[in-house]
């Protein structure tokens, strides 16, 4: 049965997880925060949120509820136009040059694996340094080993037909007996941060990829990741978010949007690091 939190409530609970857990809760909207409360309690058995509250003590639950207040991605190439498109600003934009990707929010691992598909596939893989986050330890380890249900496969690779890859999805995985495991050659370049998506990396990155997380926080909050974001991407650098996103305005000061459709926003080149 849902709880039927009252705004206070719903704040407070909201002060007291963002206290404890390593998300921003009391940034979120009150509907998405709503609805997953209802579904952690529901899980635990929860009648008050005083229960709630008492369980932050024990690290295992806030690790566990960083997992999941994840909103996952559960299809590799989902958007597969957005994939192609990406395809093609890299290929141009840094052919033979490093470069440094960013993923502040990495919810699972089929947005990576994705990524990390397409730089085979293009043979940019060794130019490329890729910085993942997340404040869940459980969610960076089932990234780190690859693992993807079987069920899906065959959604991926209808996702990979429409990227249009150069190889067969199966080149990219083995089969074993909990499912699908990726390649766990092609995750050694990636370095993973136990942090909310605020944590950036210690250099200047040339891509960061951050699709469909907005939706869940304030408008309020868009623009302190704009100003987050914007602070570690270099000049000339781009911004990729979900479809339904949009950088918060005003941002034409600073940034172009170059592809509408499929939301790249392209920092000025001309703006001092």
């Amino acid at each position: 049965m849902a709880v039927n939190f009252k705004i206070s409530e719903l704040r407070n609970i909201a002060e007291q997880l963002t206290e404890k857990v390593d998300i921003p809760f009391d940034q979120m909207t009150h509907s998405f925060l709503k609805r997953r409360l209802n579904d952690v309690f529901d899980r635990h058995g929860f009648k008050k949120s005083k229960q709630l509250i008492d369980s932050l003590n024990n690290k295992l639950f806030c690790d566990d509820l960083c997992l999941f207040f994840s909103v996952n991605i559960t299809e590799l190439f989902r958007d597969a136009s957005f994939w192609r498109h990406l395809r093609t600003v890299i290929s141009e934009k840094y052919n033979g040059i490093p470069f440094h990707i960013w993923l502040p929010d990495l919810s699972s691992g089929e947005e990576l694996y994705s990524l990390l598909i397409l730089l085979n596939e293009i043979d940019f893989a060794g130019n490329v340094q890729i910085t993942v986050n997340h404040p869940s330890a459980k969610t960076i380890d089932s990234v780190k080993s690859g693992k993807i249900l079987a069920q899906k496969m065959d959604i991926n690779a209808y996702n990979y037909k429409r990227f249009e890859g150069v190889k067969s999805i199966e080149d990219y995985y083995q089969e074993n007996r909990n499912g699908f495991e990726f390649n766990p050659a092609l995750l050694d370049q990636v370095v993973y941060q136990q942090a909310n998506m605020l944590k950036r990396p210690n250099d200047l990155v040339d891509l960061i990829l951050f699709r469909n997380s907005m939706l869940y926080y304030t408008k309020e909050y868009h623009v302190k990741l704009k100003s987050n974001f914007d602070k570690a991407l270099k000049s000339g650098g781009f911004i990729c978010l979900g479809v339904k996103e949009v950088l918060p305005a005003p941002y034409d000061d600073r940034f172009e949007c170059v592809e509408r459709k499929e939301k790249v926003y392209c920092k000025y080149s001309f703006i001092k690091e």
